[in-house]
């Protein structure tokens, strides 16, 4: 069968970082290396890793073998967050909300009842609007993904 041996040992390398172990700034760090000896020494050869050979179940990472390593795990392997939109208020509703001093806002969004999970958990504010006098935060619930909505009682006259 023919294969890419640069991808396969970017994907390795790639897995060192998540094995790594014993990590030292500026120095590297070990991992283990139960991996094919071919690519073993091919990331050798490229500077990345120490020697392979020999009892040890782990091998030395040079500093570059390292933040490479972590580079590519990140590319391949890290969920991608997808881009949160600022939140959408009108413009009395961004007006109530400034208000609330900021200590408040981040309780106040931390403690919104989830129907869906049946408990208070933490919504991903996504708007807000005016409802009479009271201040209604659109959002999403962080643990579910669901649609959730917290009213914000109007302020003392």
């Amino acid at each position: 069968m023919d294969f890419d041996k640069d991808k396969i040992d970017e994907f390795t390398l790639a897995l060192f970082f998540l094995v790594a172990h014993e990590r030292h700034e500026g120095v590297g760090a070990r991992a283990w290396k139960g991996f094919d000896w071919d690519t073993l020494n091919r990331l050798y050869e490229k500077g990345y890793i120490s020697n392979p050979v020999g009892r040890a179940k782990s091998v030395g990472m040079s500093e570059e073998g390292f933040v490479k390593a972590r580079e590519l795990f990140e590319r391949h392997f890290v969920k991608k967050t997808d881009v949160v939109q600022l939140p959408q208020f009108t413009a009395d509703a961004r007006k109530r909300w400034d208000r609330v001093p900021k200590e408040f806002r981040e309780v106040i969004l931390n403690s919104v009842f989830c129907s869906h999970c049946r408990v208070g958990t933490a919504m991903q504010l996504r708007g807000g609007k005016m409802s009479g006098r009271c201040l209604v935060l659109e959002g999403t619930c962080k643990k579910c993904g669901g649609e959730m909505a917290r009213v914000i009682e109007p302020e003392e006259d």
